[in-house]
Parts: C-alpha cells; sequence; structure tokens
C-alpha cells in the first residue's frame, strides 16, 4: 500500500525506500548480541546493500544507537511493533486463526520466520515494483515461502484490494489477522477510513486487526520530540511527508466506527517495558502507538460506533 509520493517512485520500477530503511534496522538487529536483540530478524539482510549489514555487535549498536540518538523512539517502534504483532497473531492462531493478510508487506519476513505455523496462510499486499523486488531477491537466495501468497495491488491504478485477495485464495468468510505497519500515517485521513472500511467488509467476525499510527503532534509541529519533528522534516524533504496523525482516542473511535472492538492498545514506552528485556539500547519517546482490535458482530457496528 502506497501514498502518491511513494506511487510515484514505484511506478518508474524503483521498491518503497521506507521498506528498505525497516530491514535496514531490522538487519542491523539481528548482529546485536542475543541478549539484547530486540527483533532477532535473521533474514531481513537479504534485502539490504548499501550499507551492507554490520558484522559485528559493536558496529550494529553504533548504527542504531547514532539513529536512535538523532531520532529517539523510531528504533523501538520500527522493531517493536513487529513483537507486538507476533504475539496477537500467535493468540489468535491458538483460537484457529488460519489466515494473515499483511498490508503494504514490504520486506516483511513473518513467513519466513513463522513457516507454515500451524498452517499459518499469508496474503502478502503490496504495490507491484516492492513486491517484484523481494521476490527477486528470495529467488537469488534460492529461498522459498510456501505458505505465502503475494498479491500486488496497485491503488493509484485503481486496483481493488477486495478483489485480489479473494482471487488469491483469501476466503472473507473465515477470520483472519490483519497487519498494517508503518502506513497509516503516510496517508491522508480519508484514505485510513476508507481502508477501515473495506477492511470491515473483508474480515469476518472476531478477526484481529492490527495497526500503528503516530501522534497529531508530529504532524502538526508540536509534539516535545525533536528527533521526532526531524524525521519528519527529513522524510518531508525525500518526497514521503507524514500526512496524518491520530491519538489513541481517535484512533479507538475510527477502528469502532469500522465495526471493530479494541483488545490490546501500547504506545512506544509500552513497547520497550514489554520487549527491551533489562538493558534496552533504544529510546522510548512516547510519540507513535499501536492498536489490535477484533471485527465485531455486524450486526452491531451502529453501537460499537456510538459507545
Amino acid at each position: 500500500m502506497a501514498t502518491s509520493q511513494q506511487a510515484t517512485r514505484m511506478q518508474s520500477g524503483l521498491p518503497s525506500d521506507t521498506a528498505y530503511l525497516t530491514a535496514r534496522a531490522r538487519a542491523a538487529d539481528a548482529v546485536v548480541t542475543p541478549a539484547r536483540r530486540l527483533l532477532d530478524d535473521r533474514f531481513a539482510a537479504l534485502f539490504v546493500s548499501e550499507p551492507p549489514p554490520p558484522r559485528t555487535s559493536e558496529e550494529a549498536l553504533a548504527r542504531l544507537t547514532a539513529l536512535d540518538s538523532a531520532h529517539g523512539g523510531f528504533i523501538a517502534e520500527i522493531l517493536l511493533r513487529q513483537r507486538f504483532f507476533e504475539d496477537q497473531l500467535i493468540h489468535a492462531v491458538a483460537t484457529g486463526v488460519r489466515q494473515v493478510v499483511l498490508l503494504g508487506a514490504g520486506y516483511d519476513t513473518t513467513a519466513l520466520r513463522m513457516p507454515g505455523y500451524d498452517g499459518l496462510r499469508y496474503f502478502e499486499v503490496d504495490h507491484p515494483a516492492t513486491q517484484r523486488s523481494k521476490l527477486e531477491t528470495l529467488v537469488q537466495a534460492a529461498i522459498d515461502a510456501p505458505s505465502a501468497t503475494y498479491v500486488p495491488v496497485d491503488f493509484e491504478a485503481g486496483d481493488s484490494l477486495a478483489e485480489a485477495l479473494v482471487e488469491a485464495g483469501y476466503r472473507p468468510d473465515l477470520r483472519c489477522v490483519v497487519g498494517w505497519l508503518g502506513v497509516t500515517y503516510f496517508l491522508r485521513r480519508d484514505a485510513v477510513e476508507r481502508t477501515l472500511e473495506g477492511l470491515s467488509g473483508l474480515c469476518a467476525q472476531g478477526s484481529l486487526l492490527v495497526f500503528d499510527y503516530m501522534d497529531e503532534g508530529v504532524i502538526d509541529g508540536t509534539a516535545p520530540y525533536p528527533g521526532a519533528l526531524a524525521m519528519a522534516a527529513k522524510v518531508s524533504a525525500q518526497g514521503e511527508p507524514y500526512l496524518t496523525g491520530m491519538t489513541p482516542e481517535s484512533v479507538s473511535a475510527a477502528v469502532r466506527r469500522a465495526g471493530f472492538w479494541p483488545t490490546d492498545e501500547a504506545r512506544v514506552p509500552d513497547l520497550v517495558r514489554r520487549y527491551g528485556g533489562a538493558d534496552p539500547y533504544c529510546k522510548d519517546d512516547d510519540f507513535m502507538g499501536l492498536i489490535a482490535a477484533e471485527r465485531a458482530v455486524r450486526d452491531s457496528r451502529e453501537s460499537g460506533a456510538a459507545a
């Protein structure tokens, strides 16, 4: 799922810069001493070329803490949002869910690190340019992910998410887990709302949606975190500006309007406390959050939205 600025880049055949930067952080973390790793994504390095992944824990920590010093909170969010998502996924699988939809999948490696986990089937949705880059890399590395189905969707060209998923074998009548990470703040508010509404029609009762969001203060420049504001200026200069900020209250209201019921929420400090270990190397600047929400009974949408 790409913004118009990202789509312009990808229409030229180039994959997403944002997906690449995320892979770089994950690849560096995988080299850190095991006791201090935040995610341990051993496949992320496949997608990183320049600069090459670090070779020692000291070099990896130097890279990660340099970014963290300049933009506190981003390393924790980029790495630990995945831990939050995977916890939600494992819980859903224990209740019988066997479908996972990854919106804006980028270089996500869940299907590689949890291959065929209890019969899971993954549907990775992304712009064709980024997805093509990922698949070419996997072929070159002779790595297969038999549980993954790749679903190229170009929203700028008018592609339908629902039609693409169903054609790929997705079952709207069965429960699923939807991961939508690193995307909402690059979209306009109406696009976020439309996507939530669309997902409500794709997700059976009891399905789970997990996504992250950025605070309004980062968008309007009032956030008390200089590193977050500096990152906002940086991505804007690169042509991929942050467009939408939300609050925990507005996020909860938005998912309820779309027919979902919040089940778990976490801010960056919560993520660091849950997953950072005894000596986390990342800062916990509090300007981003995550929400998990379950698809409610369809007939109760209005009552849920009004609650």
